[in-house]
């Protein structure tokens, strides 16, 4: 961070929760306290392997470039660390091999970079540049089960621990993720619940692992489409050499997690790439298979309630947790850690701090929910044999029409993964020239697609 972005305030914060969204506040937190103590209730590894505490861990995780630039930002020189371990860079256009409902997309150069690697590699990584920090204090097996409060409870004062140990804090984030106790705790102290939103499109995971011989691709994306479609897969090459492929259905539809089940689910997608990794790949022993259900996106509104504490700020999944299939969540803890020292920086009165931050941190998270739920509210309302809103039946007949256009035109193709990697605003995708070519030229393309009704929302 820039000279700008130093403004100290006396004391210490404490961050709950290791997570990307944690690690990445507790590095913004050092430049403005003078000490940090980042929390987590798990055992923290001294190694790049999995820990309590992040199921999801062991799936394929995506990185948008966004994300990535933000990476490097606040730990520079990360990714050539990652490079160098392993961990592929390379043109998503160029190098992934991507199939939406119309068809496979052609390759052809995106100019966005992706970067793959494990989620425990990234972890790991990050911890160690965290823990090398002077002012940064990190405590392993120490879960946090309260807030601390002054007398009228209106300024959160500390954290209290397991065994009645507390922590005296100038300033709390709660970045302990999508199962945070953050709402019990504001009830408990006298604070109404705060409103939640749930959409849950019903989709599960399921994860193995391979030594394979390298393919022409880095990485492999065979996309669902509401609610014709539910079937999908990820593959991705990370650090090592090996391959992390993961399957999932929507619906309902979940994939099995004993091997056979596995592959016979992997093999209905119809999808020869897939077909020819798989193949020629040995899963890797010891590992087997992983399944992972909790998917549904839950938003809290914090930004919302009329009265907020003083020094408490909550950010990352605790705030917002999205299906995890879109790839949106570590970025947008990563942009909501850069928002809260960008707020630091640019008060005058750590009390105003949170409420500042906290509607900072509900503006990041409106454009990601927005393009995570249009997508699986339509499965949510599949399950519940529910009828589309007239809202919800325009957006996906857009959104299939594009598709569409995707299959077939290079620069929609650019535009999509700009999108995606959250590097354009999602309004690229309904610019004027887009829409002219989404609505005039998508059914001209050729591409191949589901017959019957076309581009019907069905």
């Amino acid at each position: 961070m820039t000279d700008r972005g130093c403004r100290r305030y006396s004391g210490q914060a404490v961050v709950v929760g290791a997570g990307i969204g944690g690690l990445a506040a507790a590095r913004v937190l050092a430049d403005h306290f003078e000490g940090v103590v980042l929390v987590e209730a798990g055992e923290l590894p001294p190694y790049a392997g999995p820990r309590a505490g992040v199921p999801q861990a062991r799936h394929v995780h995506g990185m948008p470039a966004r994300g990535a630039g933000q990476l490097e930002r606040l730990f520079p020189g990360l990714r050539a660390e990652l490079i160098a371990v392993g961990a592929p860079l390379f043109d998503h256009g160029l190098s992934a091999s991507t199939t939406v409902f119309a068809g496979r997309v052609p390759r052809t150069e995106a100019g966005v970079r992706a970067h793959a690697f494990s989620r425990d590699l990234l972890d790991w990584s990050l911890r160690r540049r965290v823990t090398a920090q002077p002012r940064v204090e990190v405590r392993d097996r120490s879960p946090v089960t309260g807030l601390c409060w002054n007398g009228d409870a209106t300024r959160v004062v500390g954290v209290r621990l397991a065994g009645s140990e507390v922590l005296d804090a100038a300033l709390v984030v709660d970045a302990s993720g999508r199962f945070s106790k953050l709402p019990r705790w504001l009830v408990e102290a006298g604070y109404p619940r705060p409103a939640e939103k749930v959409v849950d499109a019903g989709l599960a995971y399921s994860t193995m692992v391979f030594d394979a011989p390298g393919p022409d691709f880095e990485a492999l994306q065979h996309m669902t489409s509401a609610p014709d479609l539910p079937r999908g897969a990820f593959a991705v090459h990370v650090e090592g050499g090996r391959w992390v492929v993961t399957v999932f259905g929507a619906g309902g539809d979940h994939p099995p997690t004993d091997e056979r089940g596995w592959r016979e689910f992997a093999r209905s997608l119809g999808n020869a790439d897939l077909d020819g990794l798989l193949g020629s790949a040995t899963p890797v022993a010891g590992v087997g298979v992983h399944g992972f259900k909790r998917t549904e996106n839950r938003r809290t509104d914090y930004a919302g309630m009329r009265r907020w504490p003083r020094r408490l700020v909550a950010i990352g999944d605790s705030v917002a947790a999205f299906d995890p299939v879109f790839g949106q969540g570590m970025t947008v803890s990563l942009l909501q850690a850069e928002a809260l020292g960008d707020t630091l920086a640019r008060a005058y009165d750590l009390d105003a701090v949170a409420r500042r931050a906290q509607r900072r941190v509900a503006a990041i998270v409106r454009a990601p929910w927005l393009m995570s739920v249009s997508e699986d509210l339509a499965w949510h309302h599949h399950r519940e044999r529910g009828a589309l809103p007239l809202w919800l039946r325009a957006a996906l007949w857009y959104k299939r029409r594009l598709l569409r256009l995707v299959v077939a035109d290079p620069e929609a193709f650019r535009v999509f993964v700009g999108v995606w990697h959250m590097v354009r605003s999602p309004t690229a995708l309904g610019s004027p020239r887009m829409l002219a070519k989404v609505v005039f030229r998508a059914r001209r393309t050729g591409a191949p697609g589901p017959a019957a009704d076309g581009d019907g929302a069905r």
